[in-house]
Order: C-alpha cells, then sequence, then structure tokens
C-alpha cells in the first residue's frame, strides 16, 4: 500500500479499490471505497454516523484508539498493538466514541486526532477536542518535529514521512 501499512483484512474490488468494512453495533452497514488515487466513497444508501471500521479487538485492559482515516487507524495499531476504530471523519469521531462507551461501558479511551494545522479552524483538532471532552477520553495529536511540512495532518502522515526521513519514530 501507499500509505506504507500492512491491508490488514481488507480486500479489493476487481477494479482495484480497497474495500474498508464499517460496523455499527457489531453489525457491517457500509464500505467506504479508496481507488488507487486516494479517492473515497461510500455505498450509496449505507450508515456512515456512528459507523467505524475496527482494527484489533477490544477487550478489558487494552486502550481502544478511537481516529478518523483507516491508514491513520492502522499505523496506530502497528505501533500500538491496541485495538482502534477509525471514524472515517472528524464529525464522526464523538458519535462513534459515545457508541463505543455505550456498547462497552467503561473502558480507557485515547482520541486520536488529526491536526489540520494548514486549515483555517482545524477541524481535525477541534473534533477530535470535542469528542474526547464529550466521553472523557484522553486526546492524542502527532508531534510535528519543526522540519515536518504543514501538508501533513495524521499520524500516517508523521510515520510516512520519517520513512521518506530514513528513519522511523517511537
Amino acid at each position: 500500500m501507499s500509505k506504507g501499512i500492512s491491508p490488514y483484512r481488507l480486500r479489493q474490488t476487481p477494479k482495484g479499490q480497497l474495500m474498508v468494512p464499517l460496523y455499527a453495533d457489531g453489525e457491517l452497514v457500509n464500505v467506504q471505497l479508496i481507488d488507487a488515487q486516494g479517492n473515497k466513497r461510500f455505498l450509496k444508501g449505507g450508515q456512515v454516523l456512528g459507523a467505524y471500521s475496527p482494527l484489533g479487538r477490544v477487550m478489558p485492559g487494552k486502550t481502544l484508539y478511537v481516529c478518523e482515516g483507516w491508514a491513520t487507524g492502522a499505523t496506530i495499531h502497528a505501533h500500538t498493538r491496541e485495538p482502534v476504530a477509525c471514524a472515517m471523519h472528524a464529525g464522526n469521531l464523538e458519535p462513534v466514541a459515545r457508541g463505543l462507551c455505550e456498547r462497552y461501558g467503561h473502558l480507557e479511551m485515547v482520541i486520536a486526532g488529526d491536526d489540520d494545522r494548514a486549515t483555517p479552524g482545524n477541524p481535525g483538532r477541534t473534533a477530535a477536542n470535542a469528542a474526547a471532552l464529550a466521553v472523557g477520553a484522553l486526546v492524542l495529536f502527532p508531534a510535528w518535529p519543526k522540519e515536518a511540512p504543514h501538508i501533513l495532518t495524521d499520524f500516517n502522515d508523521l510515520a510516512c514521512w520519517y520513512r521518506q526521513q530514513g528513519g522511523h519514530h517511537e
């Protein structure tokens, strides 16, 4: 994958699009299709609000991360080995976090937000902070090195940038 991550259990359409499954209350409710150029779309009529793509299993004693995109979630899961719920966009962070709290009860949750620092109002940071406040979760954002370009917005961008620099991040 061009994002430098494992595809885990994602499948591809005959046209080569990645199919990211979205679940709500344990049921498959939609699929996000991602083409080779990174264009994304959901299936018409499928649920998006409150739906997420899971990586790993939610279990007692594990920290659950909630993030925006699937590549970000796969990066977080690869580096932490903790379960991740990919909410697919900033406006879905809070509904997903609330739904997971209702489903699993008390668990340690971290909202791993995008940092849309080049976008007025920084919608990723704003939505992540609101979601964390709504459910009593911790919130985490990428720690940008001074030389990191401002177009980078999430944990996958940061991991890819580090690899391009010839290193890795911890």
